[in-house]
């Protein structure tokens, strides 16, 4: 491998012939030949046309007899009867029960409402789910109809609730803020109890009406 050497090579020759006259710019230039204008001839004679023989003439030929035409030929076979049409099956009946994607697309869809909890409310909400689908017989019942039923509950005894005892909330991270959703309970089971007290079939407790709407 060839060693690169930075700079001019060794066998690099420059040679320059030295200038012989450069001139000066206060130099006059010399006279200019002044070129006489000739006068212009008349038109030009036309050119004289090169006499062109006339084609010989040729005597006609004879065209050979076209040959006929080959007739394609002709295949025979044998028809075949048409075979019957398949059977299709007949559609089967609709399911009333049964949706369609495309009714399923044209239902309205139901409102959502994002909820953020904080680990204990998280963990107390997972332990009235366990114990409701361990005790009653709905095995798979859900975040939204556990939270349905509570503002069920508190939305029939709003007629009793006195919202002038809940406090302010305050600034977030304060003991105020941390207490109050423990000032709103205590004034949602106020509320309850004003309203349900008088219904009580025993002294051992309370009997709320059933099936009953908001």
């Amino acid at each position: 491998m060839v060693k690169f050497k930075p700079g001019i090579p060794t066998d690099f020759r420059l040679d320059v012939k030295p200038v012989l006259d450069l001139g000066d710019y206060l130099d006059e230039p010399g006279p200019v030949p002044i070129q006489q204008k000739t006068p212009r001839d008349a038109s030009p004679a036309p050119k004289p046309q090169a006499m062109t023989a006339a084609p010989a003439r040729s005597e006609p030929t004879e065209l050979p007899p076209a040959a006929e035409p080959a007739l394609p030929a002709v295949r025979v076979v044998a028809a075949t009867p048409p075979s019957p049409p398949a059977l299709r099956p007949a559609p089967a009946a609709a399911d009333p029960d049964s949706t369609t994607p495309a009714e399923t697309a044209a239902r309205p869809k139901s409102p959502r409402r994002e909820i953020t909890m904080t680990p204990d409310t998280l963990r107390m909400s997972d332990e009235l789910l366990d114990l409701i689908r361990g005790g009653s017989g709905q095995r798979d019942t859900k975040a939204n109809e556990l939270f349905h039923a509570l503002v069920l509950l508190v939305h029939e005894a709003r007629g009793e609730l006195d919202t002038h005892t809940i406090p302010k909330r305050g600034q977030w991270g304060t003991p105020t803020a941390r207490a109050y959703p423990l000032e709103l309970k205590n004034a949602f089971l106020q509320a309850i109890l004003k309203k349900y007290a008088g219904l009580s079939d025993s002294p051992s407790g309370l009997r709320y009406p059933v099936n009953t709407a908001a």
